[in-house]
């Protein structure tokens, strides 16, 4: 049982989706229970379906392909400034460039009353998991966006009907002894989402009890338990306990340990280059890494990787526009800047180049953030305006993770007065936070500004990185 997708299948080639079909509705639903709203819905978004090799044959998204749709506006959409500043993607749009956000919140509000009277298990558990994998990136939107840490604040998304519908579905599967809903239960105790605190040990419990009913996903969660308990041969039998049946996930651990040496391992390209390709094969979007990172070698863009027998710029283009599609945020970002530096293969495009940036973003991208920021604040003619207000705030949101790039920036919007009002002392300390991270250009505008008679304040430098910054991490 594969997870359910919110957009079309990728399309390699670029032509139509394989497995796009019609689709007699099997589920119990007696068409005077479906709400005169969802009936009545307006065919404006873009119904498409897609499908991971192992998914479901009925789908969420082709019984609600066929109702006409209205504009359903889901939960928590008001902590997103999607304003009209961005530009339009050309319609059609290609069935290989990913939904925005929004319109995967349309899609999930207009499919809940159709998946609750559904009678299919699979089904209610694709549409649940999507629907709390959506609401995860509205919940860190919110964290990067809004004070938190006021006592007034009240979250926009945290414990909406969207999220104790899909809830309730998984802990009612869970009761019955579905393996799928064991698997995402576990994760919510794994890692403590959704009001519930972190148990370890309940969560390996779960998994266990998903992988005894062949849900293979369970040995890769399992197995990175087992890493990050330091018990590396435990964790490497269960991945190979995947990949005997081909699990993108495990396949995409073992070739990254290959390729890097880890746990006491010989490097092993020759090991390593087979699975990369099977779990790129495989990539779903939950495992979507290794199809990015074969693109980057297919690219040569991984300079302590170097293997020629595998470039191939045509099929990097492929590899990571899928990566992008599965809502993996570092290939969307590559995308971005694909579209904007005319790399990969890819025509120059502001409007996508903005699109992707956007749901790199959405996931915490710094990069992406100042990337938007760089758009904005020169906009593009005939395609959309300057916003300075928007190129602050996005260069400011990157700056607030430490970026040494966003950190210059912001002081130099002091310097010369970009949507706020010029203050020396301000540019001071901003360009002396980037001196501290590295930044270069940095240095050399402190000293210029010193010897103008502007003295820096103590500053401490950025913290830590609480994101990798590698391509190629586990």
């Amino acid at each position: 049982m594969g997870s359910l997708q919110l957009s079309p299948k990728y399309v390699a080639d670029g032509g139509e989706p394989s497995d796009r079909r019609a689709v007699t509705p099997t589920f119990n639903v007696r068409r005077k229970d479906v709400p005169k709203t969802l009936v009545e819905a307006s065919a404006q978004l873009r119904s498409h379906t897609r499908s991971s090799p192992d998914s479901p044959s009925s789908t969420y998204h082709e019984k609600t392909e066929a109702l006409p749709e209205i504009r359903v506006t889901p939960v928590g959409l008001e902590i997103y400034e999607l304003p009209s500043s961005f530009p339009k993607l050309p319609d059609p749009v290609s069935p290989n460039v990913p939904l925005t956000h929004e319109e995967k919140g349309r899609v999930i509000e207009r499919a809940r009353e159709l998946v609750l009277y559904s009678v299919d298990p699979d089904m209610q558990l694709a549409w649940a998991s999507d629907a709390l994998n959506w609401l995860l990136v509205c919940y860190s939107r919110e964290r990067n966006v809004c004070d938190t840490k006021n006592s007034s604040f009240q979250s926009s998304v945290e414990g909406s009907q969207l999220e104790i519908d899909a809830k309730n579905i998984i802990d009612f599967l869970v009761a019955q002894g579905h393996p799928h809903a064991n698997f995402e239960k576990g994760k919510w105790l794994e890692f403590g989402h959704f009001g519930h605190r972190v148990n370890k040990r309940s969560a390996f419990h779960l998994y266990r009890d998903a992988l005894s009913e062949g849900y293979m996903r369970a040995a890769y969660r399992m197995g990175m338990m087992y890493e990050s308990s330091n018990d590396p041969t435990k964790a490497i039998e269960y991945y190979e306990r995947g990949r005997k049946e081909n699990d993108a996930a495990c396949c995409y651990r073992l070739a990254m340990i290959a390729f890097l040496g880890q746990h006491d391992q010989k490097v092993d390209f020759a090991k390593a280059i087979p699975l990369i390709k099977t779990a790129a094969q495989r990539a779903d979007e939950y495992a979507p890494q290794a199809a990015y990172v074969l693109g980057l070698l297919q690219a040569d863009d991984l300079p302590h990787f170097r293997t020629p027998e595998l470039k191939d710029l045509a099929s990097a283009r492929k590899n990571i526009e899928k990566a992008a599609y599965l809502g993996f945020a570092k290939a969307q970002l590559k995308m971005g800047s694909a579209y904007e530096l005319c790399t990969l293969g890819c025509p120059f495009d502001p409007a996508l180049s903005m699109h992707y940036l956007e749901l790199a973003s959405l996931q915490g991208e710094p990069e992406a953030d100042m990337s938007l920021s760089r758009w904005f604040l020169v906009g593009y003619e005939g395609v959309f305006e300057a916003n300075k207000e928007i190129a602050f705030t996005r260069a400011k949101r990157a700056a607030d993770q430490d970026l040494p790039t966003a950190l210059f920036a912001v002081g130099y919007f002091y310097e010369i007065g970009v949507h706020v009002d010029v203050d020396i002392y301000q540019a001071v300390e901003w360009y002396s936070k980037a001196a501290n991270a590295g930044n270069l250009d940095a240095t050399a505008r402190v000293r210029a500004l010193i010897q103008q008679g502007y003295h820096p304040p103590r500053v401490p430098g950025p913290g830590p990185r609480s994101r990798s910054t590698s391509p190629l991490h586990p």
